[in-house]
């Protein structure tokens, strides 16, 4: 049985501008949630900084393989939270990279609420390599022979090209329930690379709602359900989870990803604990459920999580702030 190609026609349609640049997926989003909107920036009162590594479709050509990091913490003398993440995106020969900046506006609404209003800018770079793709009628005498996709709409080298970017969120936390909102972007012109006008590519707007509430089971266990959904305003996706976590020191949780024959995806496990007092180390396995299940054995995903622990500065905002991202 041939491997599935997906990425291939995903390119194909890039470069006659057909497109829109997809937003990257990651299962452990309870513990990342800066990732999503700029408005969570400095509102765990502490200075946090994340790494993701994901691998999705394992032994799927060409799948998504993703790479992120962020960081950001509280500014209390203007009640405000800054951050910065950077998102590197490979789906077969084609690659995304974003570098953003964010600052939000925190406002206290009674005495365990708080509202925050977050944007970002920064830029998106996207880059082709010809060098990866392959035409039925080309010509491939490899290694170090003739290299011809005979085709003129596929470079045979890298074609790239920048934008700006845009984000805007907003973020509610009220006692044990929090809840936010973001777009991402905004705004982003259309990318054009080349005197011939064959490449072309327009960003796609997301619109991410999230939701989690606390439960305590004891003085030991927690439980945290929550929900992700992301549109475009054409296709939603949803994502039920539900994580518990042991005396603050070990987590282990379910998701399912997609409702309807359209968007289903996958099922979720996921587990981690504290390798110290300020590191959280979580990984999480997509069991698929999409058709491209018989060409691919899972997804993995493997987050890195440092929180110094302790307010930053002075002017500390709301005390009792009780939420998932307490790792």
């Amino acid at each position: 049985m041939k491997k599935l190609f997906t990425p291939i026609l995903i390119i194909v349609a890039a470069v006659t501008g057909l497109l829109a640049q997809q937003a990257p997926q990651y299962s452990m989003y309870v513990l990342n949630p800066y990732a999503f909107n700029p408005a969570r920036a400095g509102t765990d009162n502490s200075l946090v900084a994340t790494g993701v590594y994901r691998k999705q479709w394992s032994d799927l050509q060409g799948a998504p393989e993703t790479q992120h990091f962020n960081v950001h913490l509280p500014l209390y003398v203007i009640r405000s939270g800054i951050g910065m993440r950077v998102e590197n995106d490979v789906i077969g020969a084609h690659r995304v990279t974003q570098v953003v900046g964010s600052y939000n506006y925190q406002m206290e609404l009674g005495s365990n609420t708080l509202l925050s209003f977050g944007v970002s800018g920064g830029y998106l770079l996207y880059v082709l390599d010809g060098a990866k793709l392959r035409a039925p009628e080309g010509t491939y005498a490899e290694p170090g022979g003739a290299f011809s996709h005979n085709d003129q709409f596929l470079p045979e080298g890298n074609v790239q090209a920048g934008t700006a970017v845009g984000e805007a969120g907003v973020y509610l936390q009220s006692g044990r329930l929090e809840a936010g909102a973001a777009v991402q972007p905004v705004f982003a012109p259309v990318l054009k690379s080349g005197a011939d006008g064959n490449f072309s590519l327009k960003p796609e707007r997301h619109y991410i709602f999230t939701a989690a509430y606390r439960v305590g089971w004891g003085e030991n266990l927690e439980m945290y359900p929550s929900v992700l959904a992301k549109t475009d305003s054409r296709e939603t996706q949803v994502e039920l989870s539900t994580y518990f976590r042991w005396r603050e020191n070990i987590f282990a949780g379910a998701s399912y990803r997609g409702f309807g024959a359209a968007s289903r995806d996958a099922a979720v496990l996921m587990a981690g604990l504290k390798i110290n007092e300020k590191t959280t180390l979580g990984y999480a396995f997509d069991l698929p459920l999409s058709p491209l299940k018989a060409a691919n054995r899972g997804s993995h995903e493997l987050l890195l999580r440092y929180n110094l622990g302790k307010p930053i500065g002075a002017g500390k905002l709301p005390p009792v702030i009780y939420n998932p991202r307490f790792f």
